[in-house]
């Protein structure tokens, strides 16, 4: 702390209160908060020799050199609910701030996910270790990081580095001190919503866009850098507005921009409120002010004679109106033209969201116009590029650079942050738009179809629209539509995720959900728009049934509460909506959308993104049910992107059927075909599966695709014979998730598998009717069993009947006793090497032989010492001895010496090894004990840190 805080005169006791504020802090999600708070700002300390209130650094951010990284591994952590063993704990200045949990992948079945249960139990079983620790990483072949949230979750990522292939030697470079540093410092964040209560930690991406933003601006001030603009094409759902505030809270701490004034611009009602609101969530420090009117807007421009005020604010763009601007110029004139103005100043940087829309006409030319100094950023997933607006040559400097940081469609789904999107056309003949009018909508340049058209186009495309309007809201057409929607609904939605409806305005949405509700109960659909005077019938009817449901309510509170409750509630289950809703809103649970309006280009895309949030592996993909056949004009609808850039946006749902047999083939092929389900056919494959890591991780990651795709398809796409293939492919897995111990990774498996895999539920339960009782081969432990059932079965059979359960009973369940630990470090290696296939069956039955002669001679030496009175801690310094210097009486007899004498002092009572000034005075026996066998410094210590640690585990 001393190093850290050169400046400041600390005390001993200065040093021992800041170390007891940290210890006081409670293991809560609120202790947490204050920690993180402290490890951004420093701690608060009135120093006892001049009484000043300062604030005492416990991490260095500006210097990351200057703090001490160490990492430690297998270090016990206890509480009153037990006591845990993280593999790896990372320390920064004496602090445990990142965990790691590593899982072997040679282990039957084992993953990243299962390092990541592991993480979520010790969070439960020591919490006081979690208000520091910030974020954990589960690591298999794979790694992933996620937060650490006391009382609540967080989701998983994956940290990339461009030329790094190898995740781990990714995640290792996060954890570099400038890295991780950073993220502790400008990326980690407390959210809170409505009770929910999690930490926000940046994805790779948004890590490197915020910071490609701070690096112009930082080279620009510093006269480096020429360009003051940049343009972040990031595809939906990726996380854009999470990234404007990572780069605004790192340039707004920044001594270097002096208090700037930072603006998140946006172009709708809804899109301001979502960015108020996440601000509202997350613990910044920094309350952004939302402007609320132009009024307010002139006086935040002319505070402090013209400066303007300092601060984060969010603004709509219709706000820079040209008076603004003119009363602005009139205020600025009656000052020196030299003197600092909002108009000249450098630290005033503005964030656009969505910068394709509205960033070309007057109001843009206006803000440009009044902020001509200032940085501008935009934020998109969908750029445009058309005469007069031209999203590359408003933020970018094409051709040398047309985007400052882009991650679209391909990354996103590669990195599962977002999922596909697939597309099928539904009734096509009978409801779809007819051919004129579909190339019409086409060839218009209105973005939609707008209600009040007809007073602002003209002739033939009026009449054209007015065509489409008609059709497209005609009440029996929307009667056949809701009744085919309800159908799928209740087939393959309800109960697992949610949808949308999106009508073609808002009477045909008043009209979808009366017939709606003849099909399923009316609590199941909410519509979700706007209300006015002079509605067209039956919108004003039912405006009044929805003011008397939501009484007391304006329409506002009814449209949030309704989001609100389908985000977090069983109900509802479906929105129905024409306009809002299509761009900004993020649900993860909303996985169909039933499409019955017009949209294309950027506004198709933007729609259809709603549903590609991942949900838990149950959610595989989006789904659009296209009844206007608009997807079908994809390549035109599409025309502004290059290929690459929208390769994967949409797959037809045939594409899924091809997937789906193609992987079906593969597994089938790779198990050497199908069989009868019997415990003979069943037993063959598993076998075949445990002998063979490459196949068995093969067959495991590739079934649970498969049945992803077959929960999303159902069994109606495909002939008997595939389902029957499948069924025997889901017994497989089934089978050998039981009889190897694998475990899916959801805790609660039956109602996890109920909810999202029922077909699959459905068809083990039908096929398998295998009696699958804990019915596994007999296991003695003895080497004469071992080779008469060798010569009964043969070689092969042997090893297959004495591995498997010997890796189930033995391995798994004591695995961290440390009397077993060499001797189970050498059965994993002898395991690992057969199913890798590195040695032949010959040599790993023979050292199997070997391995479980010294299990047997353990276990034999452990039940002679318990007869002797001497319990587990004896036995095991015993055996670490015996492994040392050998076997013998004598030895013996010395630890059943040096034990009588400590449990006469009473050091013995039970849980001793857990306190740790009883265990110093027990070693300190032990250490005498080894000084007069007359054994070497270093081994003596050798030695004694092995026991320490052992007895600590037992």
């Amino acid at each position: 702390m001393r190093r850290l805080n050169p400046t400041l005169e600390l005390s001993e006791e200065d040093l021992n209160r800041v170390i007891s504020e940290l210890h006081a802090l409670p293991a809560s999600f609120e202790g947490s908060k204050l920690f993180l708070r402290y490890l951004k700002d420093g701690l608060p300390l009135k120093l006892e020799k001049t009484k000043e209130l300062r604030y005492v650094k416990i991490l260095d951010q500006e210097n990351p050199e200057n703090n001490e990284f160490l990492i430690s591994d297998q270090v016990w952590f206890e509480s009153s609910r037990g006591r845990i063993r993280p593999d790896l704990v990372l320390y920064v200045n004496g602090i445990p701030l990142v965990l790691i949990e590593c899982k072997n992948p040679a282990e039957p079945g084992v993953s990243w996910k299962t390092a990541y249960q592991q993480v979520k139990r010790y969070e439960e079983t020591v919490p006081e270790l979690f208000k520091y620790v910030q974020f954990s990483i589960a690591a298999e072949a794979q790694a992933v990081y996620f937060p650490n949230v006391l009382g609540g979750g967080g989701p998983c990522y994956v940290w990339k580095v461009e030329g790094i292939e190898d995740p781990l030697n990714a995640v290792v470079e996060m954890l570099s001190k400038p890295v991780l540093t950073d993220i502790l410092v400008n990326f980690t964040f407390p959210r809170e919503e409505h009770g929910r209560q999690t930490k926000v930690l940046p994805r790779y991406i948004q890590y490197e866009a915020a910071n490609r933003i701070f690096r112009r601006v930082m080279e620009n001030l510093e006269g480096r850098e020429k360009k003051d603009s940049g343009l972040i094409w990031h595809w939906q759902g990726s996380g854009k507005t999470l990234t404007m505030i990572f780069a605004a809270y790192k340039l707004y701490r920044h001594p270097r921009l002096a208090n700037p004034t930072i603006f998140f611009v946006v172009d709708r009602e809804e899109l301001e409120e979502q960015l108020r609101n996440e601000f509202s969530y997350l613990d910044l420090g920094i309350k952004p002010e939302v402007i609320s009117s132009v009024r307010r807007l002139k006086e935040i421009l002319t505070h402090d004679e013209g400066r303007g005020q300092r601060g984060i604010f969010i603004v709509l763009i219709h706000k820079f109106r040209e008076e603004v601007g003119d009363e602005l110029e009139a205020s600025l004139a009656l000052t020196r033209a030299e003197r600092e103005t909002i108009s000249n100043r450098r630290n005033v940087v503005v964030l656009i969201d969505e910068g394709h829309r509205t960033q070309y006409g007057k109001l843009a030319g206006e803000m440009r116009k009044i902020l001509r100094k200032a940085f501008f950023f935009a934020f998109t997933g969908t750029p445009i590029s058309k005469t007069g607006r031209d999203t590359y040559l408003t933020f970018s400097y094409p051709p040398e650079e047309l985007y400052l940081h882009k991650y679209f469609i391909a990354d996103s789904i590669e990195d599962r942050s977002t999922l596909p999107i697939v597309i099928q056309t539904r009734m096509e003949k009978e409801v779809g738009l007819k051919r004129d009018l579909l190339q019409s909508f086409l060839d218009q340049e209105l973005e939609e179809i707008p209600e009040d058209f007809r007073e602002r186009v003209k002739g033939k495309i009026s009449t054209k629209l007015d065509e489409i309007v008609v059709f497209l809201t005609n009440p029996v057409r929307i009667e056949k539509i809701a009744r085919d929607i309800a159908e799928h609904f209740k087939q393959g939605v309800d109960g697992r995720f949610k949808a949308m409806v999106v009508a073609a305005n808002r009477r045909a949405c008043v009209l979808y959900k009366r017939e709606l509700d003849k099909h399923l109960p009316p609590e199941y659909s909410e519509v979700v728009m706007t209300f006015g005077m002079g509605d067209p019938d039956p919108i004003p009817a039912y405006h009044r049934e929805l003011r008397e449901r939501f009484a007391g309510k304006d329409d506002d509170e009814i449209r949030k509460e309704v989001i609100q409750r389908f985000k977090e509630e069983e109900l509802p289950k479906i929105l129905i909506v024409t306009d809002m809703l299509l761009t900004g809103f993020d649900a993860p649970i909303l996985q169909v959308m039933y499409l019955d309006k017009p949209l294309k280009e950027h506004r198709l895309l933007q729609a259809i993104a709603r549903t590609n949030r991942p949900c838990g592996e149950g959610k595989t993909c989006g789904l659009i049910l296209d009844y206007v056949g608009i997807m079908k004009e994809l390549e035109k609808a599409f025309s502004l992107y290059a290929k690459q850039d929208i390769k994967y946006a949409v797959i037809d749902l045939e594409e899924k059927v091809r997937e789906f047999r193609n992987l079906l083939r593969s597994l089938v092929g790779l198990l050497g075909g199908t069989g009868k389900v019997d415990r003979p056919s069943l037993m063959s494959k598993v076998r075949l599966l445990f002998h063979d890591l490459d196949l068995e991780n093969t067959f495991l990651t590739n079934f649970k695709r498969l049945r992803g795709l077959y929960e999303f398809l159902g069994p109606r796409y495909f002939e008997k014979e595939e389902t029957e293939a499948y069924e025997f492919l889901a017994a497989v897995y089934e089978f050998y998730r039981r009889y190897t111990g694998v475990r899916e990774e959801e805790p609660e498996l039956e109602s996890y598998m109920a909810r999202y895999f029922p077909r699959t539920l459905q068809a083990i339960q039908k096929t398998l009717k295998v009696e699958m009782k804990e019915e596994f081969p007999e296991l003695r432990l003895e080497v004469e069993y071992l080779r008469k059932l060798a010569e009964k079965k043969g070689v092969s059979e042997a090893l297959y009947d004495a591995v498997i359960p010997l890796h189930r009973f033995v391995l798994v369940p004591r695995a961290k006793d440390p009397i077993y630990e060499p001797l189970i470090k050498k059965i994993e290696r002898l395991v690992s090497e057969w199913r890798s296939r590195k040695i032949e069956e010959k040599e790993a039955y023979q050292r199997l032989l070997e391995l479980v002669g010294e299990a047997s001679e353990l276990e034999k030496r452990e039940r002679e010492v318990e007869g002797l009175g001497l319990g587990r801690e004896a036995f095991f310094i015993l055996s670490v001895l015996e492994r040392r210097l050998g076997r013998s009486e004598e030895l013996l007899q010395e630890i059943k010496d040096l034990w009588s004498g400590l449990a006469q002092t009473g050091k013995l009572f039970e849980g001793w090894n857990r306190k740790p000034s009883v265990l110093r005075e027990v070693m300190r026996e032990v250490r005498r004990y080894l000084r007069k066998k007359g054994l070497p410094m270093e081994e003596r210590e050798e030695i004694c840190d092995e026991i320490s640690k052992g007895l600590k585990g037992l």
